[in-house]
């Protein structure tokens, strides 16, 4: 069984829920409010939702569809947390949440992954469809931030780390490595962290690359491989504009899986009825099967 947390209840996410479990067969454990499950499944005639178990922690709370609720989807994402690491569940599904209302509720972290990195060092943020599969070496960095870590010591940690990972949920699959300047460098021209740091690392891990971050994720999507992107919009500006209703996010390095769908709350259609559940679908099922292994 796996826990899946509605994310901000004032968001989409509860409604992408709704939708998602229609054909789900396996009850799992939803966190969020039931009111707001309920109210989603009788405006869209859904019902398969209802085979699975349902808390909710602040049943009396007042939810107001399309602004958010902050320590609220925060409280959700603790008590999941809490149920899996004491072993009552083999992962964790995480609804969209707003950043910014987390932090103006008091919650000093920028989202789940940063809260999960207060708990769990070394995680790897990562993103999947069937077609495309990138892992960040940075994430919530500023690019100056970003680029002060590349060094040889922390390259060569983060491939161990992303290997293990890969052998253990992905098996067989391999890696390849974009660059950190345009035109992987030029040979040294247009900068030299390919050709000081990346390459004499690539080559002892017999990985692929570096190349040129404007095209790596064309061969890495031809050839079902796994990208390495240096920093966070480099990875995702591709990966959202081509999958970003058939992919979902996973956090590597936990010993329990966590995915995520590739969205945010979006406010604004809240309560219309209207929100794709492509990605969550996709995050559940990934999760289903990750969990499996």
């Amino acid at each position: 069984m796996i826990i899946i947390t509605t994310g901000d209840p004032g968001g989409i996410g509860p409604e992408v829920v709704v939708k998602s479990l229609e054909g789900v067969g396996r009850r799992n454990l939803i966190i969020g409010s039931k009111k707001i499950l309920e109210d989603y499944g009788k405006m869209l005639d859904l019902k398969g939702w209802m085979k699975n178990e349902v808390f909710d922690p602040f049943p009396g709370v007042k939810i107001s569809i399309g602004k958010s609720h902050g320590g609220l989807s925060f409280s959700y994402f603790e008590k999941a947390i809490k149920l899996v690491k004491d072993g009552e569940y083999s992962g964790i599904v995480t609804g969209p949440i707003s950043k910014e209302a987390w932090v103006n509720d008091g919650i000093n972290f920028l989202g789940h992954t940063d809260f999960l990195e207060s708990i769990y060092k070394n995680l790897i943020m990562a993103f999947w469809s069937e077609r495309m599969k990138v892992a960040l070496f940075t994430h919530h960095l500023s690019l100056k931030d970003a680029l002060s870590k590349i060094n040889r010591a922390s390259f060569e940690e983060f491939l161990i780390r992303l290997r293990a990972e890969l052998e253990k949920y992905f098996p067989g699959e391999e890696m390849i490595s974009s660059s950190v300047n345009p035109h992987a460098g030029e040979n040294g021209e247009m900068g030299k962290e390919e050709e000081e740091i990346l390459k004499p690392i690539l080559s002892k891990f017999e990985i692929q690359g570096p190349f040129p971050s404007d095209t790596v994720f064309l061969k890495g999507e031809r050839e079902k491989k796994w990208i390495i992107a240096f920093f966070h919009d480099i990875g995702l500006a591709p990966f959202k504009l081509l999958h970003f209703g058939d992919g979902a996010e996973i956090t590597f390095g936990l010993p329990w899986v966590r995915t995520s769908p590739s969205h945010g709350t979006a406010f604004e259609i809240a309560g219309k009825g209207i929100a794709s559940e492509g990605s969550m679908e996709k995050a559940i099922e990934l999760a289903l099967r990750l969990t499996q292994l």
